[in-house]
């Protein structure tokens, strides 16, 4: 368990130094035999000024949450193109996150595509096991404690379906081939179009949507689109040196009005308005 700072990587968080002056985070790992379907938990916590307002905007990741809130338990569905959250007072959330495609083992319903945009009660979702959950969950008196009672129960439910976890159950353990393949997309950054995505998974381009649409929640080219601007965020604050239009480039743009037009539509100012505003103190 650590505490991120603004040197670690911003995994979409726009606005990420100044957001950590809001609100602190903390990532960590599940236990490894879960390493295969759950990315990490995470921590936000907030203690802000009476009458002040935290507005934060995040480009989403291909990933199912669920988290822990003030107000209840919450199952996320893979977001639209941002997540936006407004923070007041005093509160802390505890979230798990899936690897793209992790979750979908578990899950009972049709295609993920259902969730997207999503925010179910857990209990809707999951059913009556995870009212308990959520009970203990809310009764721990540590975080430390959430991830071992969180732990349990997805190993209990894991254990409860076997035949859908045969991968996670080998040896050595293995995702699904809709999470390795999902992985691969975003770890490669040559990997800019479907058609490369589905050459370099070994499967047919329908082949591939139909997996990603069903199992992750999100299509190949929108995953591939929001990782890109989520690394162009990220350069924008990290590489005052590099020309907006050499990231374009990086990032697969042959148009750099497209790409001005796609970094607008999440963030809300253009990549250079972005990059002065990370400057200002």
């Amino acid at each position: 368990m650590r505490h991120v700072t603004a040197a670690d990587p911003t995994n979409g968080i726009l606005d990420f130094p100044k957001g950590l002056e809001r609100f602190q985070l903390q990532r960590f790992q599940p236990a490894e035999d879960l390493r295969t379907s759950i990315e990490g938990y995470w921590v936000v916590a907030w203690d802000l000024p009476p009458g002040e307002m935290h507005r934060q905007v995040n480009v989403s990741h291909a990933s199912i949450n669920i988290a822990f809130e003030p107000e209840g338990a919450f199952l996320y569905g893979v977001p639209q193109r941002t997540f936006v959250r407004e923070i007041r007072g005093t509160g802390a959330v505890f979230g798990v996150k899936f690897r793209p495609g992790g979750f979908f083992p578990f899950w009972s319903g049709g295609s993920l595509r259902e969730l997207t945009g999503r925010r179910v009660p857990l209990a809707d979702a999951l059913g009556g096991t995870a009212v308990e959950w959520s009970c203990r969950v809310a009764a721990a008196v540590s975080t430390r404690e959430r991830a071992r009672i969180t732990d349990q129960f997805w190993r209990d439910l894991r254990g409860a379906h076997p035949e859908r976890f045969a991968g996670a159950l080998a040896a050595p353990a293995t995702p699904t081939a809709t999470t390795a393949a999902a992985e691969r997309i975003i770890n490669d950054h040559a990997i800019l179009t479907v058609a490369m995505a589905a050459q370099a998974c070994g499967l047919g381009v329908r082949s591939l949507e139909r997996r990603f649409t069903r199992e992750v929640g999100a299509s190949p080219k929108e995953v591939i689109r929001r990782f890109r601007l989520q690394e162009a965020a990220e350069r924008l604050l990290r590489e005052p040196g590099t020309s907006c239009s050499q990231i374009a480039m990086d990032l697969g743009y042959f148009d750099q009005a497209h790409f001005i037009r796609d970094f607008k539509a999440v963030a809300g100012v253009p990549p250079e308005v972005y990059r002065q505003r990370q400057r200002k103190p």
